[in-house]
């Protein structure tokens, strides 16, 4: 009917849309939405605390098991250790005893030993003295016969000085068969061995036969010709510095000289002793030899 008024009048109004259920519709659908997704939060968050509370109790559960172990390693260990001290203080007091027990036996040993020493070194002290006392008595008696024995050693010294003086006063000194004044002449063997003490010229010995031709004697070389035992006399060929010189008719103790190259003073022959075929005596030659200018044997 209003449409109806509404067309005759020649107007139309404009509809209207029902705006205010939808918005209505749309609040409710809003706040539904936001009460189950608060809802659905809410449940979340509760599940996450009770998620939380059940960590923490397996954490504390775990904590302190932890702590039950730990307090039951640490009684361990202290226990561990009072056995070990009670061990140290143990075999502390076994090792004293045994370094006392040992000490004491060590003691006892050495006071044996200083013992037994000292008895061993009172029976060789007392050896000592009596050897001693032996070698003293020895020595007295020795003393007394070295005494008696130093005065006939001096008694015999003097004996030989005087026969060394008597020797030196038998000695004689006489012209050479070259007119030169000789040296000491020695006549038998005991002069000849006191012109060697002497040591003024080189001595040296000789015994020579006729049959041996031609016999060395110091540094020359001496020949027998003849030998004449009755009246002492002899005949001799001497070779030095190569030159050969008899000298003739010679007797006992007398001095046949003759010169060498090797010296200036003459070379001295003395025969003590004349036999048959044979003669004895020494050649005495200066200790200093100097080669001359002109050499010559005579």
């Amino acid at each position: 009917m209003n449409d109806e008024i509404n067309q005759t009048n020649g107007t139309e109004r404009p509809r209207t849309f029902p705006w205010t259920p939808v918005l209505a519709a749309g609040l409710l659908a809003i706040g539904g939405f936001a009460f189950v997704y608060q809802n659905a939060q809410t449940d979340g968050l509760r599940r996450q605390v009770v998620a939380f509370q059940q960590d923490n109790a397996a954490l504390r559960s775990s904590l302190s098991q932890s702590d039950s172990e730990l307090q039951s390693a640490l009684n361990a260990v202290r226990t561990d250790l009072a056995s070990s001290r009670q061990d140290s203080s143990m075999a502390v007091v076994k090792a004293e005893a045994a370094v006392r027990k040992h000490a004491d036996l060590l003691a006892g040993r050495i006071t044996q030993q200083q013992k037994e020493r000292g008895e061993q070194l009172s029976a060789e002290l007392n050896q000592v003295k009596q050897s001693t006392n032996e070698t003293t008595t020895k020595l007295d008696g020795k003393l007394n016969g070295i005494s008696t024995e130093v005065g006939t050693v001096r008694s015999d010294v003097a004996s030989a000085n005087s026969n060394i003086e008597a020797t030196r006063g038998e000695l004689q000194r006489t012209k050479g068969d070259l007119g030169v004044m000789s040296g000491l002449i020695a006549t038998n063997s005991t002069q000849i061995r006191y012109l060697r003490d002497l040591g003024d010229r080189n001595i040296y010995e000789f015994s020579i036969t006729k049959m041996a031709g031609m016999q060395k004697v110091g540094d020359i070389q001496v020949k027998l010709k003849k030998a004449d035992s009755k009246r002492n006399r002899y005949t001799v060929d001497v070779l030095a510095d190569d030159k050969l010189v008899e000298k003739r008719d010679k007797s006992i103790n007398e001095p046949v000289q003759f010169y060498t190259a090797r010296a200036h003073q003459p070379y001295e022959l003395v025969v003590n002793e004349v036999k048959n075929d044979k003669v004895t005596g020494y050649l005495a030659t200066p200790k200093v030899t100097v080669p001359r200018n002109t050499s010559s044997l005579q």
